[in-house]
């Protein structure tokens, strides 16, 4: 009979992970602002492709973040039911 996975260590180990993604993500965000702050431009039609810019980074970290998820539940479903799904 196989051994049944401590529940509460997975989820610790998971949101241990989410944090240290997460944390990674603030910190990305945070270097991207800065260097965005420095960027002052002349004519204020640019602001427009600032803004798009910006909005397209945020949906490649979103896809990402969407990615990990999937990822990480995946992965949980293997240790939980090997075989199963994949």
């Amino acid at each position: 009979m196989p051994e049944t996975p401590d529940l509460d260590t997975m989820q610790d180990q998971i949101f241990d992970l989410v944090k240290r993604s997460q944390d990674a993500l603030v910190g990305a965000g945070r270097a991207f602002a800065e260097s965005v702050s420095n960027v002052v431009p002349a004519d204020t039609s640019a602001i427009d492709d600032l803004i798009d810019r910006a909005f397209d980074l945020t949906a490649k970290v979103l896809d990402a973040q969407r990615e990990f998820a999937k990822n990480v539940v995946k992965t949980v479903t293997r240790q939980i039911a090997p075989g199963d799904g994949d």
